[in-house]
């Protein structure tokens, strides 16, 4: 009888500490989703209890959910009351334990034409910092162990789960910010987009540092670094906007990688293309995830990393149809 009460009570434990559930296979799981709701279904999909992709979320529990940004589709208004239900929505997909970085929907395309409000980006931003980031005792995050964020760039986190070590960084998309500036003070706002970077660097090193005794890294953030139309030159203080916004970053995380050698996976939302591949053949322990969502693929993803797998450590499935991502990346609307 002791030894059943026993068992009983190691199930009970792992049930609620999904974390050391995780550690007892040595393999680590969380939750990834992005760029929705873009329309009512998915709104729908998304709210709690009931909604397809909220259960799903909520039957595999997960220590972490990463939302990826673009909680919303760029052609409504920033409105305070918009972004406030996005935000009850998203605190009741897996309360407590969701890590979310801001996307370009909801704020850097605030002021576009058309819209039939229209916002200042950088007063938006400092609206979405003080929504998501300091509502009481972190509402989104609270319970993420050992969480920490950075000091005066509150959105960028880093955390360990297991044997990994995750970080988000604020990369948007419009070109990280640095296009599209339409009533903001453009310098003003380009200022704000070579702090961001700055700090996304200094936190790429933290993160690296932290992740010494680690056997995996994560990287999460929302904007498409490897989708390039024109190859353009990093930014810098005599080009702040004729350039490519995300090639600092990215040299510097395949840089990282090379470095690192153990696995490394990039998350990130903002374009169509659904899919799990290596970027780089020269990196071979680099991997990226272009997660589901922006209205051709609507679901959510599972990521487990498998230390035993070294080929293909990190296996991520649909939570609705169990199915691997492609693992070519087409842009195209039109099919995968």
């Amino acid at each position: 009888m002791k030894w059943t009460i026993y068992l009983q009570l190691i199930g009970l434990y792992f049930l609620v500490n999904p974390a050391s559930s995780a550690m007892a296979d040595n393999k680590t799981r969380f939750a990834v989703i992005a760029d929705m709701p873009y329309s009512v279904s998915q709104y729908n999909m998304l709210t709690a209890p009931d909604g397809e992709i909220a259960a799903a979320i909520r039957a595999m529990n997960p220590p972490v959910l990463i939302h990826l940004g673009d909680f919303k589709k760029s052609s409504t208004s920033c409105t305070d009351t918009l972004l406030q239900e996005n935000y009850a929505q998203i605190s009741a997909l897996n309360p407590f334990r969701t890590v979310y970085t801001p996307g370009d929907n909801e704020w850097t395309d605030c002021d576009r034409t058309g819209l039939l409000t229209r916002f200042d980006e950088l007063e938006r931003l400092a609206f979405l910092r003080q929504l998501f980031f300091h509502q009481p005792e972190n509402q989104l995050s609270r319970d993420v162990p050992g969480l920490i964020r950075q000091e005066n760039f509150i959105e960028n986190a880093l955390w360990r789960i297991n044997d990994v070590v995750f970080a988000t960084l604020h990369i948007p998309g419009t070109n990280n910010g640095r296009e599209e500036i339409l009533l903001s003070a453009v310098n003003k706002a380009l200022n704000e987009a070579d702090n961001r970077d700055r700090a996304n660097m200094l936190w790429l090193q933290k993160l690296f540092q932290m992740a010494e005794t680690a056997q995996a890294v994560v990287i999460a953030f929302h904007a498409d670094i490897y989708y390039i139309k024109r190859n353009k030159s990093v930014c810098s203080p005599d080009n702040r906007t004729e350039c490519d916004g995300y090639r600092l970053i990215r040299e510097q995380i395949e840089k990282e990688a090379l470095q690192y050698k153990k696995p490394v996976l990039i998350i990130h939302g903002d374009t169509v293309a659904y899919c799990l591949h290596q970027p780089q053949k020269d990196i071979p322990n680099l991997w990226r995830l272009n997660a589901p969502g922006d209205y051709k693929h609507i679901d959510a993803n599972q990521v487990i990393f498998d230390p035993e797998l070294t080929d293909q450590p990190f296996q991520v499935t649909g939570l609705l149809d169990n199915k691997a991502p492609p693992s070519t990346c087409n842009y195209s609307f039109l099919g995968f």
